[in-house]
């Protein structure tokens, strides 16, 4: 266990030896005196530093996730729309920690069957409404999750800074988000609990690691356009517009702040759930190295397909479809999708 004082008690050790100095009439005679005393405050900084980024990076942080997930105590759906392949709804979930998730979902249309279920994390842009590019995907029960904050367009250092808390507690408090859909799925009485898979793609494909990881109830784990490495993922995006020393400063905060969430940490005990993942080969958003180095680290089964693209996005439903074409032939290889299972009478 570290044992150091915090920033703000490093620095009152400072202010407080000069109050007491000026007040009983000693003098700091010499700059030696002063320089000892800065010298002092700052091994004291920085041994709290040290503390702080040795805790966030080796603490294990899947308790506090089964902790944060509570349970839940009120779930209200809200009709949008409906045609002849099924109904949309916009779902909100609350449960006995506070926390308020708001999602889109798409029930297909059909009496007395057990619909196989994804519960979507999408781009960053899309959240919930990730259900309105559910494209070419059928007979699937899906559920797309919010994310509790709205990233801005660009960031510069001083806002990159000034978000970061609110980041990342939202971004920590995804995966308890997602096991807490996972429990209201089970609810239903249309909805086969034994094929129940978690997607991420581009933002959201980090995510699914850990919560796979901390929830083993899925039947299958699906990164879309993801990779593994967030502190080189996060450098790499930021120098595609900024010089190699805001890249590199962003990375390693990012990193750091964001280390519970690592997929690297986490990939290899997604097994035995399968592990599909899907990439671009002209990805400029995702290093190539990055996404070989999450696979090779994975166990088994594990599959990887590549699609001829660049990154993902919502206004490109070509590709959007060619991912939820190669998603859906993946699944129903493992048996997940493609068989009808009918409800049994109670």
């Amino acid at each position: 266990m570290c044992v150091a004082p915090t920033l703000p008690v490093s620095v009152a050790i400072l202010l407080q030896t000069c109050f007491i100095a000026a007040n009983t009439g000693h003098k700091l005679k010499t700059s030696y005196t002063i320089r000892r005393l800065i010298g002092l405050t700052l091994t004291a900084i920085l041994a709290s530093l040290l503390c702080i980024i040795f805790y966030l990076h080796f603490k294990d942080y899947r308790e506090d996730f089964r902790e944060r997930r509570g349970l839940i105590i009120n779930a209200q759906l809200e009709p949008v729309t409906k045609d002849s392949t099924g109904a949309k709804f916009w779902l909100r979930l609350q449960n006995t920690k506070g926390m308020v998730m708001n999602c889109g979902m798409l029930v297909p249309n059909g009496e007395n069957i057990l619909w196989p279920a994804v519960i979507l994390l999408g781009g960053k842009a899309t959240g919930k409404h990730a259900v309105d590019y559910a494209l070419g995907v059928d007979s699937v029960l899906i559920v797309a999750v919010d994310y509790p904050f709205e990233p801005r367009d660009n960031y510069t250092v001083t806002s990159f800074l000034g978000d970061v808390p609110t980041i990342r507690s939202s971004l920590l408090d995804m995966v308890p988000s997602v096991m807490l859909v996972r429990d209201y799925l089970a609810t239903r009485d249309d909805v086969d609990t034994t094929r129940i898979v978690v997607a991420g793609y581009s933002f959201g494909a980090p995510l699914v690691p850990v919560i796979v990881a901390t929830d083993r109830r899925f039947s299958a784990a699906v990164m879309g356009y993801g990779a593994g490495g967030l502190h080189s993922l996060i450098r790499h995006n930021i120098r595609r517009y900024r010089d190699p020393f805001v890249s590199e400063l962003g990375g390693v905060l990012g990193g750091l702040l964001l280390r519970p969430l690592e997929p690297m940490r986490y990939i290899a005990e997604v097994s035995p759930t399968p592990l599909i993942m899907i990439n671009g080969t002209h990805d400029d958003q995702i290093p190539h190295g990055n996404t070989l180095a999450l696979h090779e680290n994975a166990g088994q089964p594990k599959t990887i397909r590549w699609i001829e693209s660049g990154h993902l996005h919502p206004r490109n439903p070509e590709l959007t479809r060619k991912v939820a074409n190669a998603m859906a032939d993946e699944l129903r290889r493992l048996g997940i999708l493609g068989e009808v299972r009918l409800r049994q009478p109670n």
